[in-house]
């Protein structure tokens, strides 16, 4: 089990992070990956896991306060539901123009205490992230699998609550509509 209250891990954690470096952790789904919101971290999760540029990576943090510097350009809506679902398995997005810039598809808080405890004690306590896998493959399953398909990143092995396995649900919000582009474990009502 990681240690996350161990001072010298943080401190590894934090210097691993600041240098673009991509960390594995259990959620309320599944097991991501992640790194800090910059580019170094962006293009480092892309090429871990053979993913197109095209296809937009998440924040996720441990509150609300810390997440909402990323939606600035989100409609009144999407604070709406972030009040209603958050924490919990609903990603909020906005349509994304520009693929060749550093933009994020969405944000999410999720329900987990494990990652929560993580972001808390991350500088700046948010994550770029994405699911654990090479592109187009299934999720991996296990702290075990992912160390083996990816032997240099550091994994997060915190998981004492139990996953939900199903992913979040992906609500692409305009100022006139809510487009569920991904059914997942939280039903908007």
């Amino acid at each position: 089990m990681t240690d996350l209250k161990n001072p010298d891990f943080i401190k590894k954690l934090n210097e691993h992070l600041l240098k673009g470096g991509v960390i594995a952790f259990p959620t309320d789904t599944v097991w991501g990956v992640g790194a800090l919101p910059t580019r170094a971290g962006a293009d480092a999760i892309f090429e871990l896991k053979q993913r197109p540029k095209e296809k937009h990576l998440i924040i996720m943090s441990d509150s609300f306060e810390h997440i909402k510097q990323y939606m600035k350009d989100y409609p009144q809506k999407a604070f709406e539901l972030a009040e209603k679902y958050w924490p919990g398995a609903l990603t909020i997005g906005v349509p994304v123009a520009d693929t060749d810039s550093m933009s994020f598809g969405g944000v999410r808080v999720p329900n987990y205490k494990p990652f929560q405890e993580l972001c808390a004690t991350i500088d700046g306590h948010c994550l770029a992230t994405t699911s654990a896998n090479i592109s187009g493959q299934p999720p991996l399953q296990s702290a075990e699998e992912i160390k083996k398909q990816f032997p240099d990143i550091i994994v997060i092995d915190n998981a004492f609550e139990k996953m939900g396995g199903a992913p979040s649900t992906v609500a692409i919000l305009t100022d006139e509509e809510i487009k569920i582009v991904r059914q997942g474990a939280v039903e908007i009502k």
